[in-house]
């Protein structure tokens, strides 16, 4: 009974900042990829932006980990 608790989902109702933050990593990912495929594979700018991607990448997983959303 007591590891059924244990494994319990996050309700959203106690996790709606983050899930709010989560949002809004995931459209400015999206709009990062939109604005890479502008630029030609090896543009010094397409490189920064692919570099902002990483980074945001990482920081949605981050995020989606921390509040359970990752298994």
């Amino acid at each position: 009974m007591a590891r059924s608790a244990a494994t319990a989902p996050v309700l959203p109702l106690l996790v709606w900042h983050e899930l709010s933050a989560i949002d809004q990593l995931r459209r400015e990912r999206f709009e990062l990829m939109r604005r890479i495929n502008l630029y030609p594979p090896y543009s010094h700018r397409r490189v920064v932006l692919e570099s902002r991607l990483r980074e945001l990448t990482t920081r949605l997983i981050s995020a989606e980990a921390s509040i359970g959303l990752l298994p």
